[in-house]
């Protein structure tokens, strides 16, 4: 213990000589460069072992959000669940935003896909056919993006976007409210609220005060998602 204890005060002896001589920030220079030199003679020497640090980081950081995900997808559902009701609609489905491959050029293509949805009774489910939307292929979306509202027939949605229209006409939606839910620097998702029938007394102002008072907690729950 004397020969450790020994050893330390000499090294640091020697340490506290090389800074009266040089200047300190020219000490802290050499040991940094010392420092790089030495990992990467341990990178060159063992480069399999740095791989698998770095394979042994991503999976922890998978697990953790993960499970983080888990943890707030029955709050998201129940959300869901309730905005349903609020608005007595048919069908409440969101679509999150998301990356997919890139291109040639190295720019990613920006696509949604259907994580949660809320059925009415007799309502058939439909997420799984909106899955990997290209948002190239969905000018609605730049309206969404730009607006942050759109409420109205699906009829009139065919002069915005044709093919988006044909296919919730298929699913029997005849009207529905589109909201952008928006995260502190980046929109996260699509929230869209769909109706078989509407009667007179449907009001899209009165919809969008509904949506835009449970937007805000699908924001914080989808951003607590995405921080980790």
């Amino acid at each position: 213990m004397n020969e450790n204890l020994n050893n330390g005060i000499g090294w640091l002896e020697r340490t506290l000589q090389l800074v009266q001589k040089y200047k300190f920030i020219t000490v802290l220079k050499a040991f940094a460069l010392i420092l790089s030199v030495a990992l990467l003679i341990a990178f060159l020497t063992n480069p399999t072992y740095v791989f698998e640090k770095y394979e042994e980081w991503k999976q922890k950081q998978h697990t953790e959000q993960l499970t983080h995900r888990l943890r707030h997808n029955e709050k998201l559902h129940i959300l869901t669940e309730k905005l349903l009701y609020q608005v007595n609609a048919d069908r409440v489905i969101l679509l999150e935003l998301h990356n997919g491959l890139s291109s040639n050029s190295g720019l990613p293509f920006a696509k949604c896909s259907a994580t949660y949805e809320a059925l009415n009774s007799d309502v058939l489910p439909v997420a799984d056919l909106y899955q990997d939307l290209n948002l190239s292929l969905m000018p609605f979306a730049n309206v969404l993006l730009q607006q942050g509202y759109w409420c109205g027939d699906t009829e009139e949605l065919r002069v915005i976007d044709k093919a988006l229209s044909y296919k919730m006409l298929g699913n029997d939606i005849s009207h529905f409210a589109g909201v952008l839910i928006k995260g502190v620097e980046k929109p996260l998702a699509f929230l869209f609220v769909k109706f078989k029938n509407v009667d007179e007394n449907h009001n899209c102002e009165e919809v969008k005060k509904i949506i835009n008072s449970n937007a805000l907690q699908f924001a914080l729950l989808l951003e607590l998602n995405n921080e980790i």
